[in-house]
């Protein structure tokens, strides 16, 4: 009968353990198809789109470029490169462009306009819908031009820019503003959601807005952010229990208790998972053990009984690049915060 007991409480850790690393859904399935099944017609018919006078984002083309503020000794990541517009426009003024997109065909396209202009210093690299395929602080600008309501995964798209962007990098980003009642049809039923929503996604990430642009455009607007910490002066995130509830309920982020088995057999939220911290430090220095219990791919919020052991875990596992969010809140600071205790025994 123990046997039986044991056996099924291992699989209850294993299936909660695959769940804790599952990847979360797309925000927008199948927004890509066109880009990802690309022909050389559907490239010219996209060049034909937006190379055009007309269409605002080109013809604000310079006001964008000079809102970059682009300096000659900078590494610029075109994310979204498309057809190449501003990767062209870009290139001239810094010492190197990388062009980024998930379809080969539109690079191909943006290697051989460069080439027949002459630029010599653009690089092409092919992404995929998580990452954008840089290597660790390598550009000083991320520039996301009407490219950002077509990540189908947000956070990590997010996560794995600023892992790219210098510690004083900037992102700068240009996007549709969708307003209810005012923006057109179109961009209604394309975009996904208003600036607001995005500005939230992307601090959430390890942002914070410096400046926003929207005088020069209609239906457009620009914002410049840096990267921040998000953490207070002792350790603990700034984030909010209900930044934490719609990560947990989105699939963005997970919830460690860092605490010891005893104190998880006395009571338990019903959304964490049992790490503790005793287990991480035995593995602390090896970021491949580490990453079979915590996932890198994820907001990971540490909680124990008053907030201490919970910071530790961050400065301990830091060197490996965890996203990991210490909350201030102990178990029961939690409980009468309305997160729910597991039934006795669950």
């Amino acid at each position: 009968m123990k046997k039986i007991a044991f056996i099924v409480f291992a699989l209850c850790l294993s299936l909660n353990h695959s769940n804790l690393l599952a990847q979360q859904e797309s925000v927008r399935p199948g927004i890509n198809d066109k880009f990802n099944n690309a022909t050389d017609d559907v490239v010219s018919s996209f060049v034909e789109r937006f190379e055009k006078e007309g269409r605002e984002i080109f013809d604000q083309r310079q006001g964008i470029v000079n809102a970059c503020q682009l300096r000659p000794a900078m590494v610029v990541a075109d994310i979204g490169a498309g057809t190449g517009l501003f990767t062209r426009l870009m290139a001239p003024k810094v010492a190197e462009v990388y062009a980024v997109d998930i379809s080969q065909k539109f690079l191909d396209h943006v290697k051989e306009k460069c080439s027949e202009d002459g630029l010599k210093n653009v690089k092409t690299v092919l992404c995929d819908q998580t990452t954008c395929g840089l290597d660790a602080n390598s550009v000083d600008v991320v520039f996301i031009c009407d490219t950002y309501h077509h990540f189908e995964f947000p956070y990590k798209t997010m996560r794995s820019i600023r892992n790219a962007l210098k510690p004083d990098g900037v992102v700068v980003l240009v996007e549709f503003d969708r307003v209810e009642g005012k923006s057109s049809e179109w961009i209604l039923n394309h975009v996904r959601a208003d600036r607001e929503t995005f500005s939230k996604e992307i601090e959430l990430a390890g942002f914070e807005e410096i400046e926003m642009i929207d005088d020069i455009f209609k239906t457009s607007y620009l914002k410049r952010y840096k990267k921040a910490e998000r953490k207070t002066e002792k350790g603990h995130t700034t984030d909010t229990l209900e930044d934490v509830r719609a990560g947990l309920n989105n699939g963005t982020a997970v919830l460690l208790d860092v605490r010891e088995q005893g104190e998880w057999d006395a009571g338990h939220l019903v959304d964490a998972t049992l790490v503790p911290r005793s287990e991480l430090l035995e593995i602390a220095s090896d970021r491949e053990k580490v990453s079979g219990k915590v996932p890198s791919d994820k907001i990971v919020y540490t909680h124990c009984k008053r907030g201490g052991r919970a910071a530790m875990v961050a400065k301990e596992l830091q060197q490996h690049g965890f996203d990991i969010r210490p909350l201030a809140d102990g178990f029961d600071a939690l409980v009468e915060k309305g997160f729910e205790k597991a039934r006795q025994g669950k």
